[in-house]
């Protein structure tokens, strides 16, 4: 009796079974074609397909076994079981033979973030394991160059998508500007009511029409008077005023006179803001001083704040030579004086020396009585003519502003051996008291007496 090998058999059966797959796969486009054969480990002449159901507690097991041709083939095949928790386990299809993502390889696929191959978490980079991005523009934080980061794509407000401040040449038109670079916001040439040309943004983000054809774009064409700033050698000066600016009516076919202006007259009139001396009713203080004399500049369309000031705010500017305490270090002394106290006037444009002397320069200055060896001629008399004596000579102060008697005495009132004394108060005050001094002599008790009840100074 023969008995068939189970193995003998095998390797043609699966031989068979791959051919009769792929033909179906070739034959249908059945994406199941796509998944990798693998051995279900079934050595026999039936497959066999079993659905386990397990708990911690019950295991239940139902095999069912059908019987098919060697030849038949089943295809690819596809295991339907997925682990849902600890000893539970659900019939929930995986398809084998499908890479997982790969975070570094810089192509971003199945649940990854982004991956940029680095992944080192740089700014405008990926974050180490493909999960989140670096730091970069739009995340609401301040990193890297940037100078802000408000978290929006917002042009308009104080942030823009490039994560710095709006400004005339970042590309993007902000509001009061027309364009800005290559940014033209879609207008052309022709939008702006020209018949042809090229439009391009100039510095400052103003539109650039010079290459457009037509009025207005500053260039003197063939059926033009004018165009713009472009008037020839016309002037204001052709059309009786003192001067101004001349322009081009929109049309290119007529002068526009309304910058024309009689500026230098003194009067304002026209597009005038002001004419020299004439300002109207407006003030320093409405330029943001405190005072001053306000003017006209030269073209008649500003004021001139030169001669304004901040007077009395302790701080020197402007034309200001001082202000208040503010002398910017000057002193009496940088003005030649010898001492004293500078002051500024009230009008910040001069300093006030009044309070500054001279005083200890042999030499009586302006508000000294005296400096020094010069007395302007005085005498111990020109101190107090009833006490002292003409011979002696008086001293001057320290600070010059009084002449002192330490040098003076009331001369011959304190000598002897004469009737009567140079000093007429003293002579009567003691011939009053003892009339011998006056009569016969002045002897020594009459220079004590004058000493004693006359006020004479004797050395």
């Amino acid at each position: 009796m023969n008995i068939r090998n189970p193995q003998s058999n095998r390797p043609l059966r699966l031989l068979t079974g791959l051919g009769l797959a792929l033909l179906l796969a070739a034959c249908t486009g059945d994406d199941s074609a796509n998944v990798t054969d693998t051995d279900t480990g079934t050595d026999t002449d039936t497959t066999s397909t079993s659905t386990s159901t397990s708990t911690s507690t019950t295991s239940t097991s139902t095999s069912t076994t059908s019987t098919s041709d060697p030849t038949e083939s089943t295809g690819p095949t596809t295991t339907d079981v997925t682990t849902t928790g600890p000893g539970t386990t659900t019939d929930e299809p995986t398809t084998t033979g499908v890479m997982p993502p790969v975070c570094g390889d810089g192509v971003v696929e199945g649940d990854e973030i982004c991956d940029d191959a680095i992944n080192d978490g740089s700014y405008g980079g990926c974050e180490p394991g493909c999960a989140a991005f670096g730091p970069n523009c739009g995340d609401a934080e301040i990193n890297g160059e940037e100078l802000c980061d408000d978290g929006n794509d917002i042009e308009d407000d104080e942030c823009t998508s490039l994560c710095a401040p709006p400004s005339c040449g970042d590309g993007l038109i902000q509001p009061g500007e027309d364009c800005d670079g290559d940014n033209l916001g879609g207008q052309d040439c022709l939008s702006l009511g020209f018949t042809d040309g090229q439009l391009a943004c100039a510095p400052g983000c103003v539109f650039d029409v010079a290459l457009c054809l037509g009025c207005g774009n500053g260039v003197v064409e063939e059926g033009e008077l004018c165009d713009g700033a472009a008037v020839g050698d016309a002037s204001c000066v052709d059309f009786k005023f003192l001067g101004g600016t001349l322009l081009c009516n929109d049309t290119c076919d007529d002068y526009n006179t309304n910058q024309c202006n009689n500026c230098g007259d003194g009067v304002i009139d026209g597009e005038e803001l002001c004419d020299g001396a004439e300002v109207g009713a407006a003030t320093c203080i409405d330029q943001g001083f405190l005072g001053g004399t306000l003017s006209c500049n030269l073209t008649c369309d500003g004021y001139e704040t030169a001669l304004c000031d901040n007077c009395g705010d302790d701080k020197i500017d402007g034309q200001e030579l001082c202000d208040g305490l503010d002398l910017g270090d000057q002193d009496c002394i940088s003005q030649g004086f010898s001492g004293g106290t500078l002051a500024c006037s009230l009008t910040c444009e001069a300093f006030d020396t009044s309070m500054c002397a001279n005083c200890g320069n042999n030499s009586i200055d302006d508000g000294e009585v005296c400096d020094g060896s010069d007395l302007g001629g005085a005498t111990c008399v020109d101190i107090d003519p009833t006490i002292y004596a003409a011979g002696g000579e008086p001293s001057c102060t320290d600070t010059c502003d009084a002449l002192q008697a330490n040098t003076c005495t009331s001369g011959n009132c304190c000598a002897t051996d004469n009737i009567g004394c140079e000093v007429p108060a003293i002579e009567a005050c003691v011939c009053a008291i003892d009339s011998f001094c006056c009569n016969v002599a002045w002897d020594s008790l009459c220079a004590s007496e004058a000493v004693d009840f006359c006020n004479a100074v004797c050395v």
